[in-house]
């Protein structure tokens, strides 16, 4: 992930918003990621 002024951008080149896992895993944890985040791209 790159960051362009101060918008993260993904590898993919979109803009990353900040997300909440509430996964079993990572419950809580704050992720950057796409709208493609999870879709197998």
């Amino acid at each position: 992930m790159e960051m362009f002024g101060l918008i993260p951008v993904c590898y993919c080149g979109n803009p990353t918003k900040l997300n909440t896992s509430w996964s079993n895993d990572n419950p809580g944890r704050r992720f950057f990621g796409c709208k493609k985040f999870g879709s197998g791209f």
